[in-house]
């Protein structure tokens, strides 16, 4: 009888465990590349944030290529995932992945990056990069003054939405701010870079733009922190950063680093850490019946200067 009642214990508690286990939600997590500080920051904190709601998560590394994404992401859904994160390599292969996931009924958040409005997705979870830059933008103009403004752009990859979203509105902060102040625009857009969203991209692209520019350069605009930080270098190792400004954007803690220093102007926040348990939270409460989420779902704008950095450092952050 006892041997009995331990049999009949051992099998109840298999069952409890199997049916967990199958209750359990299964999160695929599609990122671009983990060649960067702020993407292999989206992964490291999706897995802390899932294994805190006690999600399954499944995390690809693309590598750059549209190509393998969509390879990844159908390797996901032949699993089973039950909702699909996605960082688009570029807003196409973004919409084809995004039907392949509507196909196998598995919806979608997009992070950090943009896609169509025509894209059947929950939302798009990033930081306001139109506010963010237009507010760097003013905050350039409150250093440089009634002074002209020739700035090279450090980009990330032709084609991506989010970055030029921030260069645009980097450059439409400048001129709203120097009309408002001043009644005229001093801003030339001298030359355009393109570093591949890290920081031997920005140095290559800089290093250009220094012998193709040369000293018509003051201000330099990086769409990303890591990439900022390769400018800096390459301005450095022609002994012109005290000539120029820089200015950039995500707050990655060597950039705030680079804030305290002097060596970066401003750069905004576009935290990992905020952008990863907002878009858990939404597949949490979409999970749980609400569907009206809006286009856009935004972390809190936030513009980090010499004046504010102590307050956002955090030494021991992943990113």
């Amino acid at each position: 009888m006892k041997k009995l009642l331990v049999s009949i214990l051992l099998a109840s508690a298999v069952t409890s465990l199997s049916a967990g286990a199958a209750d359990q939600l299964k999160i695929g997590f599609a990122n671009r590349t983990l060649n960067g500080a702020f993407f292999n920051g989206l992964t490291e904190y999706m897995k802390i944030h899932a294994k805190e709601k006690g999600y399954a998560l499944i995390t690809t590394d693309a590598r750059g290529d549209l190509n393998k994404q969509i390879a990844d992401v159908e390797d996901m859904l032949s699993q089973g995932i039950n909702y699909l994160v996605l960082n688009p390599q570029d807003p196409e292969a973004g919409q084809r992945i995004v039907k392949m996931a509507e196909r196998a009924k598995v919806p979608v958040v997009i992070i950090d990056s943009d896609i169509s409005l025509k894209a059947q997705v929950i939302t798009r979870v990033q930081a306001n990069n139109a506010e963010n830059n237009r507010q760097l933008g003013a905050f350039a103009v409150s250093q440089f003054g009634d002074k002209p403004m020739n700035c090279v752009l450090v980009s990330g990859n032709t084609g991506n939405l989010v970055g030029q979203a921030r260069s645009d509105n980097f450059l439409k902060g400048v001129t709203e701010a120097q009309e408002k102040k001043y009644g005229h625009k001093q801003l030339t857009v001298l030359s355009q870079g393109w570093g591949n969203w890290d920081q031997q991209g920005g140095l290559k692209a800089m290093e250009d733009m220094i012998v193709a520019q040369g000293d018509k350069i003051n201000c330099v605009y990086s769409e990303m922190d890591d990439m900022a930080l390769g400018a800096i270098r390459a301005l450095k190792a022609a002994n012109k950063l005290d000539q120029v400004k820089v200015y950039a954007h995500d707050g990655y803690k060597k950039g705030l680093e680079a804030v305290e220093k002097g060596e970066l102007q401003a750069t905004a926040s576009n935290n990992p850490d905020l952008l990863t348990r907002d878009t858990l939270n939404i597949i949490q409460q979409y999970q749980g019946g609400k569907k009206d989420f809006p286009p856009y779902s935004y972390i809190p704008t936030i513009v980090i200067t010499k004046d504010n950095v102590a307050k956002y450092y955090k030494a021991d952050a992943i990113f």
